[in-house]
């Protein structure tokens, strides 16, 4: 079982790489013509100055991020258990569980802290994008360290109590875990803007003037109720352009980047929200909660199976089932099933980016959409010339090149 554990640590790890190398070797192809306006001269090589760095560090932080994960694993798990050893002076089973991960996740914090550092103060500065200050850094990673702490740690004691319970009850374990973690996710999504993003960033109404009433006037006419306009401090972290609405029903609320606001026109910012509106008007939210539905069913039928599995546990050194490892090792043997899961989903949600961006033309025209999404991959630099292989796995919208085709295909038919 050690092996078989490691094997697919490995294969995973193999197919990741080969999609980078892929996604790496394109870039010596031409980019489309339909984008090659979006970067001049300096830009574009900016850009590829971007790709490239950031290809070389994620080689990096994957590479120590498997080896630390390996060095965990061989052995027979020798070093699990030496952490398994300072977890075990708990008073309790839960204590241990929750002290064993909680030293795992301590050690992937820290070794996480470096790589952020230098991907914020390093690759991001020295491209233009950041804006963090060390202090907000600092602040950032406390908040993200306690919300991990306490949210975490209820999950895994709310695991722990419910394998107690049904642990010899496949059906009942199945059905009460699906259903919690759909109640969780549901409340956390409902909660998203007025709790979890104003933990990080400062959200206020948008202040009144003609964009705000452009907004309400074209959420009225095709009758997209919209409980509150805001506006949030994204510049104080990046340059990074971006909008976003949350919420159910009645509760919905959008959320303007104020970086968005500074950098685009009236006309295109409302082609961006037109966008986003399509997806309620298509009902793309329930249709990917009902994505998420199913996914979140074959996660905890797969938790289970690894739960219940002994000789997992055996072959690095334990005498028995152990919760904590058996989260740990369902991290690791989900990444194949996670692939799996991707292909169709990511295909779905690049289907229904398509259709947004249709709505949005159809609603306000083809220009203002096309002029947001040029600037949108100008700011950010976006990669324009993604391997078809690497976006059937990671992109949820479709490369910004087929984006503009399919626009200007509408537009001419």
């Amino acid at each position: 079982m050690e092996l078989f554990v490691i094997i697919v640590l490995l294969v995973t790890f193999a197919f990741e790489a080969t999609l980078k190398i892929l996604n790496e070797r394109i870039k010596s192809q031409p980019i489309p013509e339909n984008v090659s306006d979006i970067f001049d001269e300096k830009r574009y090589q900016k850009w590829v100055n971007y790709t490239r760095v950031n290809s070389r560090f994620g080689w990096i932080s994957r590479g120590v991020s498997l080896a630390l994960t390996l060095a965990l694993l061989l052995f027979n798990g020798a070093l699990i258990q030496v952490i398994f050893g300072w977890a075990n002076i708990a008073s309790s089973e839960l204590l241990t569980v929750l002290l064993f991960l909680g030293i795992y996740q301590l050690i992937q914090f820290i070794l996480g802290i470096g790589f952020s550092y230098y991907r914020t103060f390093k690759i991001e500065e020295d491209f233009g994008f950041n804006k963090t200050t060390q202090k907000t850094f600092v602040t950032d990673k406390i908040k993200q360290l306690l919300l991990t702490i306490v949210l975490g740690g209820g999950l895994i004691t709310g695991l722990f109590f419910l394998y107690e319970a049904f642990q010899d009850n496949l059906f009942g374990f199945i059905l009460i875990a699906w259903a919690s973690l759909m109640a969780i996710f549901a409340l956390i999504s409902y909660l998203y803007t007025a709790v979890f993003v104003k933990i990080f960033n400062k959200i206020e109404p948008l202040e009144e003037g003609s964009l705000k009433t452009s907004i309400e006037t074209l959420a009225s006419d095709i009758g997209f109720k919209v409980k509150a306009i805001s506006r949030m401090d994204a510049s104080k972290r990046s340059t990074r352009l971006n909008a976003f609405f949350s919420g159910f029903g009645k509760q919905k609320e959008i959320v303007l980047f104020d970086t968005l606001i500074d950098k685009m026109e009236e006309d295109e910012i409302l082609a961006v929200l037109a966008h986003e509106f399509a997806h309620g008007k298509h009902k793309d939210v329930p249709r990917m909660f009902i994505q998420q539905a199913i996914q979140i069913f074959l996660y905890v039928f797969l938790f289970y199976l690894i739960l219940t599995t002994e000789s997992l546990y055996t072959a690095f050194g334990f005498e028995g089932i152990f919760l904590g490892f058996g989260v740990i090792l369902f991290g690791i043997l989900i990444a194949p099933l996670d692939i799996l899961v991707s292909l169709p989903t990511m295909a779905l949600s690049r289907w229904a980016e398509y259709r947004a961006d249709a709505y949005s033309v159809s609603l306000l025209g083809p220009d203002p959409m096309d002029r947001a999404l040029r600037k949108l991959a100008k700011e950010s630099l976006s990669d324009l010339n993604p391997h078809p292989a690497f976006t059937m796995v990671y992109y949820s919208h479709p490369p910004m090149h087929k984006r503009l085709a399919a626009i200007s295909k509408n537009v001419s038919a």
